[in-house]
């Protein structure tokens, strides 16, 4: 409700989605009233929708509600071209994830809180504490309600909730800021680790290599998980590899896998796959054996190249590596040249005049949070186009071999 009415008054042109998860009786109706008559004092259209479960779901019911929310919140987008999903996660939220994700035994990538901004999602209230929105809300007089259910221990988010976080904080009184310089300083190590890793990997073709010789020998495990991570191998499959006795052991993920040579790991794309992804992790000539793909940093001449047939020229500063090239998928969305919201890629491909069998050749350039900037051999995201204030560009050239 904080978050609405900040947006609001901000002059920005917003929605409510609320969602009736139709568990908890009639606070469940009340919430969903409360939700409809703000929106209206506000005049803000508000989308409301119930749940009709199949199967009530007994485990993990967080998750599924997640799940069935976020659907929504992507229908939303598309059927009324909003641009953002803004989520009122604070900085509590942020250390309750942060010490689930410690429980569960996860490492750096998984330590680093709660992101500001992941594609269309962002989340403008992660540095405000749970008190500070609680004032603002009796402040300004905004109505709202509490979760019955935040206030029992039958699920760990609460019990960090409830009795973790208090002890921190009669603790330390900023132990909330300091935990959120700690998220910072993680994620940038995590780029940094990453930035590391994707030197490992030699690209061979649709596949690539890792030489052992290179990695520490008293972290050759961690690193080889560091390299091979973005083709969905985990920690233990790495440190199972490399206890091996002899050249020829195997671990899988479910599209590659990866084989124990005498020096070195190669990962191999499995037989029969059709998405023949190229990590792009620096400027210079990428392939896969069907298709290549060139990456140039330049200095911006003031000419524009919004996307031809075999080349294109993006903005650096919007741009972040390592780039994935890779065959378009059933959820990939767009943002194309000229407008301010995503459409569904197939979708845009067909009503270019794409047909099936092409649609099936067809790839999309993602930068390291997944967005999609380029369609080879249609056009560029709008997001990443040139413009004054473009000082350097990426340069691309794509071509499919045999043409």
């Amino acid at each position: 409700m904080v978050l609405a009415n900040l947006l609001h008054e901000a002059g920005f042109n917003i929605g409510i989605a609320h969602m009736n998860y139709m568990l908890r009786g009639k606070d469940s109706d009340l919430d969903a009233k409360t939700v409809d008559e703000f929106g209206a004092l506000l005049k803000v259209k508000v989308h409301s929708q119930e749940v009709q479960w199949d199967l009530t779901p007994q485990l993990n019911i967080q998750e599924a509600a997640r799940e069935e929310r976020y659907r929504m919140f992507d229908s939303l987008c598309n059927e009324f071209s909003y641009s953002k999903v803004a989520t009122a996660h604070h900085a509590e939220d942020n250390a309750e994830s942060f010490f689930i994700n410690l429980l569960r035994g996860t490492g750096i990538y998984g330590l680093q809180g709660i992101p500001v901004k992941r594609d269309n999602i962002v989340r403008p209230l992660l540095w405000a504490n749970r008190e500070e929105i609680t004032n603002y809300a009796q402040k300004y007089h905004l109505p709202y309600r509490d979760d019955a259910s935040n206030e029992t221990d039958a699920y760990l988010r609460n019990r960090i909730r409830h009795h973790l976080i208090p002890m921190l904080d009669s603790l330390d009184p900023n132990a909330d800021k300091k935990l959120s310089t700690s998220f910072q300083n993680l994620k940038e190590d995590a780029m940094a680790m990453t930035a590391m890793a994707d030197k490992l990997r030699n690209n061979i073709g649709s596949n690539y290599s890792i030489d052992l010789q290179t990695l520490p020998p008293e972290s050759t495990a961690t690193w080889l998980y560091h390299a091979l991570r973005p083709f969905g191998f985990n920690r233990t499959q790495c440190e199972d590899l490399l206890k091996a006795s002899e050249a020829g052991k195997k671990i899988e993920s479910p599209r590659y896998e990866a084989i124990l040579r005498k020096n070195a790991v190669d990962v191999i794309l499995k037989d029969g796959a059709k998405n023949e992804t190229i990590i792009i992790t620096h400027v210079g000539e990428f392939n896969n054996g069907s298709v290549f793909i060139e990456v140039v940093s330049k200095d911006y001449n003031g000419v524009m190249n919004l996307g031809s047939e075999h080349t294109a020229s993006l903005d650096s500063k919007a741009i972040s590596f390592p780039l994935t090239l890779t065959m378009i998928e059933s959820e990939d969305v767009f943002q194309p040249l000229g407008l301010d919201y995503k459409v569904d890629v197939r979708k845009f491909l067909k009503e270019k005049g794409f047909g099936p069998a092409q649609l099936k050749e067809m790839y999309v350039l993602k930068t390291s949070d997944g967005r999609i900037c380029w369609i080879p051999e249609v056009q560029i995201a709008d997001w990443c186009k040139i413009d004054a204030k473009t000082s350097q560009i990426l340069s691309l050239s794509f071509g499919r071999y045999g043409n």
